[in-house]
């Protein structure tokens, strides 16, 4: 397994690969967390309303859109790692 610190260059590369969410492996309160990629195929307005915060949380973990992601990336305002499988 590779990781890779959470930048833009790295979260441009995953949205072009088709990924949209990003979700902690750890406790979402981790200070540099560890997230894995998933590919969803759609949102409901109410799904995309629940996630649009800048930090949303789902039973402990911390949940990141990417396209927020790679706007936060642009201040320098994420921390963590994306843990790749190759």
């Amino acid at each position: 397994m590779i990781f890779k610190r959470l930048n833009y260059q790295t979260l441009q590369s995953l949205h072009l690969q088709g990924y949209n969410i990003l979700l902690t492996i750890g406790s979402a309160t981790d200070e540099n967390p560890i997230y894995l990629t998933l590919k969803l195929e759609s949102f409901t307005h109410i799904d995309e309303a629940f996630v649009r915060g800048e930090d949303s949380k789902l039973q402990g973990h911390k949940i990141l859109v990417l396209e927020e992601a790679i706007r936060r990336s642009l201040n320098n305002d994420i921390n963590g790692v994306v843990q790749l499988e190759h």
